[in-house]
């Protein structure tokens, strides 16, 4: 495999950036893991996480906004759900949203499956000091 083919020497990542210690632990991990796969399959992982509205944006732009018209069947109740939340021309949307919420979630199990298979599993107490260091993160009462 060439050069241009890996995600690059880890130490290459951030040579130049200063970062905080206690990203430390969190950063080592990932650029072993993304020094351990084709360059490709990085982009596409990272593709995975970005939020839904960023995905359709770059979908729309390079596939020139092409939809496919499909149909779904759902229980009754929840279609009313939906309708009443979104209104005539909003179901669509909705359901979108949705759909690829659940898809970035899916690629982020596989993601984490991928991850624990190369490199054993997740170290409790450090997911537990990433999460913490999360911008959003919020303690349980």
């Amino acid at each position: 495999m060439g050069s241009n083919d890996r995600a690059g020497n880890p130490d290459d990542l951030h040579s130049q950036r200063d970062v905080p210690a206690e990203l430390g632990t969190l950063e080592r991990v990932l650029r072993e893991a993304l020094a351990s796969v084709p360059r490709d399959q990085v982009i596409k992982c990272i593709a995975t996480v970005l939020p839904a509205s960023v995905v359709v944006e770059e979908s729309a732009r390079l596939h020139g906004g092409k939809v496919r018209k499909v149909s779904v069947s759902m229980p009754e109740e929840l279609a009313e759900a939906v309708r009443a939340r979104t209104g005539a021309g909003g179901f669509s949307r909705y359901v979108t949203d949705a759909v690829q919420e659940q898809v970035r979630l899916d690629r982020l199990d596989d993601l984490s499956a991928y991850l624990q298979e190369q490199f054993g599993p997740f170290d409790e107490k450090g997911v537990q000091e990433a999460m913490r260091l999360w911008p959003d993160y919020e303690e349980d009462a």
